[in-house]
């Protein structure tokens, strides 16, 4: 009904009473965005593509929102197998991959059982094979399942909420100002003091902001 200042009221509370789902993180950042609050837009797009990292819709919409954002950073670019080890861990959940990487495990000790037991040749080394390469993808399903645990639960990257944001060399309005940022900027946070945060910026420039301007992803 275009009624975007209703829908978001109704979306943030959604988020805020624990709901989650792919489709409403991302028309609640819909709603934030035809609302006008682009900052908001990119938060929940953001936590929409940690639900679902390859659909192109959630993607395309966090571009045109970023576009809109004012600052600009020469990004420093992550190590590659970082980025696709990340991707490949949030396209299932945490328990998805524990309760795969559990039945690998119990599959390589009954693999190991027939490889202790069997007494053709032919078929031990087969079972040892099998045990190992079962055991070795547990292991890797176990790094997945810590990995997407982490980002979605302890994930450290948050949004710049206010329209411009002062960073200082220490906590506190009397220490030396370091840079300018604008709302939608996305920030890592490394520590926290009271009511400041210090944050990394895209280019991997740090200083300390007020965390009420911030909202973590």
């Amino acid at each position: 009904s275009g009624d975007y200042s209703g829908a978001v009221a109704v979306y943030r509370k959604l988020f805020d009473d624990g709901y989650r789902s792919e489709d409403m993180l991302y028309n609640a950042g819909n709603a934030f965005f035809k609302s006008g609050d682009n900052a908001s837009a990119i938060l929940f797009y953001e936590r929409a593509r940690l639900i679902a990292p390859a659909d192109e819709d959630i993607n395309y919409n966090l571009q045109i929102a970023r576009s809109r954002v004012t600052d600009k950073f020469e990004a420093v670019p992550e190590l590659f197998f970082v980025r696709w080890f990340n991707f490949l861990s949030l396209l299932a959940p945490t328990n998805t991959w524990a309760v795969t990487a559990l039945l690998l495990f119990i599959a390589s000790l009954l693999f190991a059982v027939i490889f202790l037991t069997k007494a053709r040749a032919s078929g031990r080394l087969l079972s040892f094979w099998l045990s190992l390469a079962a055991m070795v993808l547990s292991v890797l399903l176990i790094a997945l399942a810590m990995n997407n645990n982490s980002l979605i639960n302890k994930n450290k990257k948050a949004v710049v909420t206010c329209s411009i944001v002062t960073g200082r060399s220490e906590p506190g309005e009397s220490s030396n100002e370091l840079f300018v940022i604008h709302s939608g900027t996305t920030v890592k946070v490394e520590k926290e003091l009271g009511d400041y945060l210090e944050v990394q910026l895209p280019d991997g420039n740090k200083g300390w902001i007020q965390g009420d301007c911030l909202e973590k992803i």
